[in-house]
């Protein structure tokens, strides 16, 4: 598939999907829903990061992992997805999946684990303990690591790490008998206040180190451990974060379900021989192991234990080890705790506003013992697209007596009524056309245009359905031949030809304030943002567009939507896919327009590797999204010539999975609608489109910055679409005659 990509903006343009002949005239029907501005021809041979749609059951936009052991200790063994009940706020909830952790399988196993060695407020003797075990579990096994390990080594002066994840087992160990220097990950230039313990000073940064692991391990596919040796953090320090406890709460949770992160608290012998009075204080972490539910909670008047190490352990899914005598041994079986486990998925509830919190419980068998999961999450209203809410469905008639009534209304009020309707049945172009010659503002225009628009691949009204019987097999038959006909004996004579195109591009406003991704704006009104004019070049077959004049710029997450192959003979790559596996061509109805009565056929698209491509920028990660969809629509055809006088083509891209599990559907739906007419070009009349309308609904991708730290989530969804009118067309030629010879006559001023 051939694309037009200018990589520093990131905008992709869609062109042919395979190679045309040389008689057919332009590309196929292909759509781009990221932006272009000026072509630089890629092939599919050449480098492109692609996501393809996943052909499995979309599963749960939740994911948990969830572990445990029986009564005797041992693992569950193999169950069934019917063994598990899943409880969300104390009633069961529908598992849409359920896997078993899979070591062949890099979604299902576990892929990484972080051994922290934290020797904050450990005596000398109690970290020579811990490094000596933590280095005889490297060595064990010869040195060779089941899984990839990095060290995270917590000191009083900084926080540092060994460069990579490794399965080097002998030199992750040797590097910690030596006190090799690690990679420095923070810093702590300033000292404790007087009266201030060093673990009291550091906890906030200690803290933001796990979230930036969460935040480096969710975009990494299968489960990862921590595993942290020594007292963690403080609970008795300030909390430093802006707009209080909650959001920072509702953050780190949301990042470590997504990284899909076990913690491990193993905490080393006490030493005897440190006195009383310096012992490290602690506190009864299951006092808050319960979720957070509201910014007003009492509890969030201290909230730091909230924070505490043993508390985001057991509410990731993991254990406390209290005491640990057998590092080297525990250590072991945290890793293979961490191995054990099954995957479930499942939807959440619409959420009434973000961040609202949902208990979760996992129970296993006849005496329902409970396995450990993560204890809640924050569910959001963009976990949903959000509800079209137009205030009142007409028809079209209705929308006649709405502009009646409206004429000595102001401009923006006619506006905002049109924004808030939707239609029932197909506004014509004509009707369109002849309505907004009598509005006077330029808002009511537009937003007639706009609900004209979203409804062009509703059915006509019943006025323009002619009382006339359907053709029988033979004559429907006839129809499409001539159809073929048309494409291999007149649409090839489309000559080199210019014209100009006028598009009006709408988009839904913008949502402003803070945290807009978590939320599913409820206006979806199309509002104009650019006029654009263009002249449009075809020549050899090939559409090119160039920009002459644009009023008014995009603000929407997205840059624009193109489209490529509406001059060629784009039926011909329909009636190709409709032959091949259960795609289908089948008769709809007669329907009249301004000149005649047309013959519509509606297809189905079902075969591999069709003709109409979708490319979508950006993913998260900048990531492009391409794919060839199954698509639908209706071919409207003039039954005594075949020409084709209206296609339309509508498309579900499907759904993809992320490397938490989250299933994705980056594009909702993705539609086009093409008008043709007879257009004079040099003297001969050809059909050519008049107009065409491109509507995407897709995920935007909003950045976060939390914590100093910048990265991207993906937002509610947006529409975007384009209205274009193509007029002007004139053939491409010159005046000039070059003429074979001349002669010289004298003008007689010459002596």
């Amino acid at each position: 598939m051939n694309m037009l990509r200018k990589i520093a903006i990131l905008l992709l343009l869609l062109g042919s999907a395979r190679t045309a002949h040389p008689q057919q005239l332009g590309a196929p029907l292909t759509v781009d829903h990221s932006g272009a501005t000026g072509p630089s021809l890629l092939t599919r041979n050449e480098p492109q990061t692609t996501v393809t749609p996943t052909s499995e059951e979309r599963e749960g936009l939740i994911h948990l992992d969830i572990a445990g052991r029986d009564e005797k200790g041992r693992s569950f063994g193999n169950l069934t997805a019917t063994d598990p009940t899943l409880l969300q706020d104390g009633a069961a909830t529908n598992i849409l999946s359920f896997h078993r952790s899979n070591a062949n399988s890099q979604d299902e196993r576990l892929s990484e684990v972080c051994l922290v060695l934290d020797e904050v407020d450990l005596s000398p003797v109690q970290f020579a303990l811990v490094k000596d075990d933590a280095i005889n579990f490297l060595r064990s096994n010869g040195g060779i690591l089941a899984q990839p390990v990095s060290i995270l080594w917590v000191k009083a002066d900084g926080v540092y790490t060994s460069a990579l994840f490794t399965i080097d087992g002998n030199g992750l160990a040797q590097d910690i008998a030596s006190n090799h220097v690690f990679r420095t990950n923070w810093m702590f230039h300033s000292k404790p206040d007087p009266g201030v313990t060093v673990r009291d000073a550091l906890w906030n940064d200690v803290l933001q180190t796990v979230y930036g692991l969460a935040l480096k391990w969710r975009d990494k596919p299968g489960r990862k451990a921590l595993i942290w040796i020594g007292y963690g953090w403080s609970v008795l320090g300030r909390l430093d974060a802006k707009g209080g406890p909650f959001p920072v709460i509702v953050e780190l949770s949301t990042r470590i379900r997504e990284a899909r992160m076990v913690i491990y608290d193993i905490t080393p012998w006490p030493d005897p021989e440190i006195p009383v009075h310096n012992k490290i204080p602690t506190i009864d972490y299951r006092r808050f192991l319960s979720g957070v539910r509201l910014p007003s909670d009492p509890g969030l008047q201290s909230p730091v234990p909230y924070f505490a190490l043993p508390v985001l352990a057991v509410q990731s899914g993991g254990l406390v080890l209290d005491n640990s005598q057998n590092l080297k041994g525990d250590i072991g079986s945290c890793i293979a705790d961490a191995s054990d486990f099954y995957t479930v998925s499942f939807d959440p509830p619409h959420a009434a506003q973000p961040d609202e919190y949902h208990d979760l419980n996992a129970l296993i068998g006849p005496a329902q013992l409970q396995m450990r999961a993560g204890h809640g999450y924050y569910n959001q209203p963009v976990f949903y697209d959000g509800p079209r809410g137009p205030e009142k469905r007409l028809n079209v008639s209705d929308v006649q007596q709405v502009l009646e009534s409206g004429r000595g209304e102001h401009d923006g009020e006619l506006a905002r009524k049109l924004n808030n309707l939707e239609l029932t049945d197909r506004l014509n172009s004509g009707r369109l056309e002849a309505w907004k010659e009598h509005l006077h503002g330029k808002q009511a225009k537009s937003a007639l245009t706009a609900l004209g628009d979203q409804s062009v691949f509703l059915a006509p009204p019943m006025a323009e359905i002619p009382d006339r019987p359907a053709p029988d097999d033979d004559m429907q038959h006839q129809i499409i031949l001539r159809v073929e006909k048309y494409l291999d004996e007149i649409a090839p004579m489309l000559p080199d030809f210019s014209a100009d195109a006028t598009t009006l591009k709408y988009e839904q406003p913008s949502p402003a304030g803070e945290y807009t991704w978590k939320t599913a704006p409820a206006n979806r009104a199309l509002i104009q943002t650019v006029s654009e004019t263009e002249s449009l070049l075809y020549r050899k077959g090939r559409e090119q567009r160039i920009v002459e004049k644009q009023v008014g710029k995009r603000t929407a997450a997205q840059n624009d939507l193109n489209y490529k192959g509406i001059f060629g003979p784009i039926l011909r790559f329909v009636l190709e896919d409709v032959r091949r596996g259960n795609s289908k061509l089948i008769w709809s109805r007669w329907e009249r327009n301004d000149q005649a009565t047309l013959a519509v056929f509606h297809y189905n698209v079902r075969a591999e590797n069709p003709q109409y491509g979708v490319v979508y920028c950006c993913l998260v990660g900048e990531r492009v999204f391409e794919t060839l969809p199954e698509h639908h629509g209706e071919l409207a055809i003039d039954p005594d010539t075949g020409a084709i006088l209206r296609i339309t083509v509508e498309s579900d891209p499907g759904w993809i999975r992320e490397t938490d599990l989250s299933p994705l559907q980056p594009v909702m739906f993705s539609n086009m609608m093409v008008e043709y007419g007879p257009v004079d070009i040099g003297g001969h009349s050809f059909i050519c489109p008049k107009r065409s309308v491109v509507i995407t609904r897709a995920r935007t991708v909003s950045p976060v910055i939390f914590w100093g730290t910048n990265f991207s989530v993906y937002g509610p969804y947006q529409t975007l679409m384009n209205d274009t009118v193509y007029r002007n067309y004139h053939k491409f030629g010159s005046e000039l005659r070059i003429l074979p010879g001349f002669v010289v006559v004298d003008d007689g001023t010459t002596h």
